[in-house]
């Protein structure tokens, strides 16, 4: 393994990739609901992209959520690794349903949004509880006594 996962905290990994799963899932569910609506002519094909960009802010923010919440420490590193993730996987369902990726395609967009969506569950995170070395200590504090 690299030093780069082993100097993780514990439970970061598995956090990180199953909010990237969960983003993803998220983001796939939202895409199909984008294309209905352009389908059933509800919107216009001009309102495509920026669709695409809510839904990967909104995929982002959930997956990012789910593991800020899960690990109720560290937000911000656990928000990048999330977001590293979740845009790897985009990228390889990208890759292999698709000829190219190209930036001309709007792939900046879209990896800003992902980045918007972590931010805001990041700043949504930082002002959760935090299970630190206080509760650690209460429990300890409370088995010696």
């Amino acid at each position: 393994m690299s030093k780069v996962v082993m100097s993780l905290p514990k439970g970061m990994v598995k956090s990180s990739v199953t909010g990237g799963c969960i983003a993803l899932a998220a983001y796939a569910a939202l895409q199909l609901l984008c294309a209905l609506l352009i389908h059933r002519e509800v919107l216009g094909e001009e309102f495509l992209y920026p669709m695409v960009c809510v839904a990967a802010a909104a995929a982002s923010f959930l997956g990012c959520g789910y593991s800020v919440l899960a690990r109720r420490e560290g937000a911000v590193l656990t928000v990048s690794a999330v977001t590293a993730v979740f845009l790897a996987l985009t990228l390889a369902a990208a890759l292999l349903t698709g000829k190219t990726v190209a930036v001309e395609n709007g792939l900046v967009g879209v990896g800003l949004s992902m980045a918007a969506g972590g931010l805001a569950a990041a700043l949504v995170g930082v002002n959760l509880p935090r299970k630190g070395r206080g509760a650690q200590r209460r429990k300890a504090a409370a088995r010696r006594r």
